[in-house]
């Protein structure tokens, strides 16, 4: 039987050996939180000074200003077909001064407007500007295994008897034996 000091001896070992093991886990959880409030500390950064870039983008990209009667153009990347010139909007700018195309456009809506205003969809307002609607295009063909027309079925399913029971052998090693 082991003695009573022995045993508590044992007992404060092992609970010095856990508090060591917990410091060092304590010391390595510290550590990850002050790896955690410099990231964040970088991102308030980064934030900052992309808010400050963007600021000056902005100022920078002012919308630019039409001279008096013409119009102004912006690039715009992957455009197809031919660029059409929109002045810029101004106080008593009347349908008149759009582009041909654009004033039909806008014509659409407004009627549309005044009979409800559900909206106008595109393939609507392209049958009402008179281009032509493109068909809808085919959904590809996947051939799935079929009799051919006409044929008729020579694998019937098969048909089970619901009520059949079958005896079987209640234990494995009956099983066993009966099979050989």
């Amino acid at each position: 039987m082991p003695s009573v000091l022995g045993v508590l001896e044992r007992r404060e070992r092992v609970a010095l050996a856990r508090a060591e093991e917990l410091r060092a886990e304590l010391e390595r959880v510290q550590a990850a939180v002050v790896e955690a409030e410099q990231a964040a500390r970088r991102a308030v950064i980064a934030r900052e000074e992309t808010v400050e870039a963007l600021a000056e983008l902005a100022d920078l990209a002012a919308v630019p200003v039409a001279p008096a009667g013409g119009s102004v153009v912006e690039p715009v990347a992957d455009v197809v077909g031919p660029r059409v010139e929109v002045p810029l909007w101004s106080e008593g700018l009347g349908v008149g001064v759009l582009p041909l195309d654009c004033a039909r456009i806008v014509a659409l809506v407004e009627r549309d407007a005044a009979g409800g205003g559900q909206g106008v969809r595109a393939r609507a307002m392209r049958g009402d500007l008179g281009a032509a609607c493109p068909a809808a295009a085919p959904k590809p063909f996947r051939p799935r295994p079929r009799r051919p027309p006409g044929s008729k079925n020579k694998h019937r399913a098969k048909h089970h008897d619901v009520g059949k029971t079958v005896k079987r052998a209640e234990t494995i090693k009956e099983h066993q034996a009966s099979q050989g």
